[in-house]
């Protein structure tokens, strides 16, 4: 049995079946067959509820007080009794959706992080939109109504076969005189009322509503968008701000937002469509049954009470086989969420194997200690060689200083060497037992504590608060040494330069054999660099240091120099690569 998403292509069918066949299925299967015998016997209720009206009504035709006062308190104790039932059915129903929607969300993540497939949707592709509201919206939104309309379905079901048996022993027989050809006989004929009625209702509902399902799937993607929008602004509110690029970022949001009204002011005409039919629709069934059994009301066949049974009856099979009617916006949003996550999870599917099919590096381990590169030759996700055949050894305990011109690809290089660039081919070996960090231009900052944020990507780490406070003095953040638990946005608390000093910090903690430093020192100056790159030396003098870098600056802190212009291809500037 499949206990977790696999990395394959995804139908509806097989996403939605995956839970039940998971590590939890045997809880699962109990909470939902739980559910849905509350959903039986709640139908059964009701049953009785209808057996209960025909015989209250004769007792009040009948004016009998005390048959009617009995019957009272018979009610009192079938609508307690039906008020537990469905209060424990919504709570287990709705724990199971908590469940499901656990085990649901977790593999999506997990599918998002592993092998990279959230840095190649991020960098390599655009068409997937927004992976946050997908895992966090969409997901809630499957799991809720897959539950809501299979437990509606069900109960639809169960109350068809249920009501269908005392509708059809209340019809009677229709008699329909046909002339000279004698006459037509029509046993249980309320029943095939209910039947065409429900029929005619549902196919007309399917040609109105079903544009629903794709401007249900577009609003939200135009809301998705429209929130990363703000986000966006939110994010760098400063570099806005400095530009005074307000009217421009009020363009850009009210622009989206137009989208977003636009593509909701469609939904809202089809749903007025929808909506004079559907609620005609039910108006009119209220007449219907009324209309059917009253000749045989006025024909004696049963009396008053008969008669409200009978309305109540068809009125149940109606509302059941009005099912997909009165569920049909529902459907619709269901089967535009479905599509979104299916979208999402197929993508991530693509992009692991464009990149896998792409990525001809080969990675090995030596017993030397150096790190070394044969014949690495680099691609843009174009398909555009950026270098070629480029063959360096890195002994450990040298350091060295990484160039070329701007654009050439040497933030590339250093992702190839990380193992995160799958474009290209080439060998690279690494020494057995020596550790790697890799250090970008600008620190990421986790959510969380400081002191949390620091440890960064160890959660648990044998450091004590005293150690981090010395080494933000020794890294020139005094400031922040009283501020180890305090939890904020980092990312946004913190200067360029700050952060980059963060990132010596996490270097000093970890120790590592190599240190590969792009740009490390970019937004600091000279005084802080020097400071930094001596404290490196100092304390790490085991640690080799690879510089990516413009500044003369950095020539003084390394043995060796690797000028990738050697190995470059002659083309225009590459933004993206760097």
């Amino acid at each position: 049995m499949s206990r977790q998403l696999q990395p394959e292509p995804y139908t509806a069918w097989r996403l939605l079946k995956a839970y039940w066949q998971s590590e939890y299925r045997k809880s699962a299967w109990v909470f939902l067959v739980a559910v849905l015998i509350m959903s039986m016997v709640l139908v059964g209720m009701e049953v009785l509820f209808t057996d209960w009206y025909n015989y209250f009504y004769n007792a009040l035709q009948d004016y009998d007080w005390h048959g009617a006062l009995d019957l009272i308190l018979i009610f009192i104790f079938l609508a307690g009794v039906s008020i537990i039932l469905a209060v424990y059915r919504y709570y287990l129903q709705s724990f199971l959706a908590l469940r499901w929607r656990r085990w649901l969300t977790r593999q999506f993540i997990n599918r998002w992080l592993e092998k990279r497939s959230y840095y190649y949707l991020e960098d390599f592709n655009d068409l997937t939109d927004n992976p946050d509201q997908r895992i966090q919206e969409d997901i809630n939104s499957l799991v809720n109504m897959s539950l809501s309309l299979l437990v509606g379905m069900l109960s639809a079901i169960v109350t068809i076969l249920a009501f269908v048996v005392v509708l059809w022993e209340l019809s009677g027989t229709l008699t329909i005189p046909l002339g000279t050809l004698g006459k037509l006989h029509i046993p249980g004929y309320l029943v095939w009322v209910a039947i065409m009625y429900a029929a005619i209702g549902t196919t007309v509902t399917f040609k109105i509503g079903r544009p629903l399902i794709m401007l249900n799937f577009e609003q939200q993607r135009r809301e998705a968008n429209f929130r990363f929008a703000a986000i966006d602004l939110r994010s760098h509110a400063e570099h806005v701000a400095l530009y005074r690029g307000e009217e421009h970022q009020k363009t850009i949001l009210n622009t989206i937002f137009g989208g977003v009204l636009e593509n909701w002011y469609a939904i809202i005409l089809r749903q007025k469509l929808l909506l004079w039919f559907t609620a005609g629709y039910n108006q009119v069934s209220v007449i219907v049954p009324l209309a059917v059994a009253l000749p045989n009301y006025f024909n004696k066949v049963f009396k008053l009470g008969g008669l409200i049974q009978t309305l109540s009856a068809f009125g149940r099979i109606q509302d059941a086989l009005s099912f997909i009617v009165n569920s049909y916006t529902t459907i619709a949003e269901w089967q535009a969420v479905m599509r979104r996550l299916l979208t999402f999870l197929n993508r991530i599917y693509d992009v692991e194997r464009e990149a896998q099919k792409s990525n001809h590096f080969s990675y090995s381990v030596t017993p030397q200690n150096k790190i070394a590169v044969e014949n690495v030759t680099i691609f843009t996700p174009n398909n555009e060689m950026l270098l070629q055949n480029i063959s360096q050894e890195f002994v450990h305990g040298r350091h060295y200083w990484i160039k070329g011109n701007s654009g050439i690809g040497k933030s590339t290089f250093v992702r190839v060497l990380a193992g995160i660039w799958p474009y290209g081919s080439g060998a690279i070996r690494f020494p057995k037992t020596q550790s790697v960090m890799y250090i970008p231009q600008r620190s990421y900052m986790p959510l969380g504590t400081l002191q949390e944020a620091l440890l960064f990507p160890d959660s648990i780490f044998p450091v004590s608060e005293e150690e981090l406070k010395q080494l933000l003095h020794d890294c020139d953040l005094p400031n922040l040494a009283n501020e180890l638990q305090h939890v904020t946005i980092w990312s946004e608390h913190l200067s360029p330069g700050e952060l980059q000093r963060i990132a010596f910090v996490r270097v000093l903690l970890h120790k590592p054999d190599w240190v590969f430093l792009d740009e490390s020192t970019s937004a600091l100056d000279l005084t802080h660099e020097q400071q930094l790159y001596r404290l490196l030396k100092e304390r790490l003098p085991n640690c080799s240091l690879v510089s990516i870098g413009h500044r003369p600056s950095l020539d003084g802190y390394h043995d060796y120099k690797v000028d990738l212009s050697q190995y470059s291809v002659s083309r225009s500037v590459r933004a993206h690569a760097e």
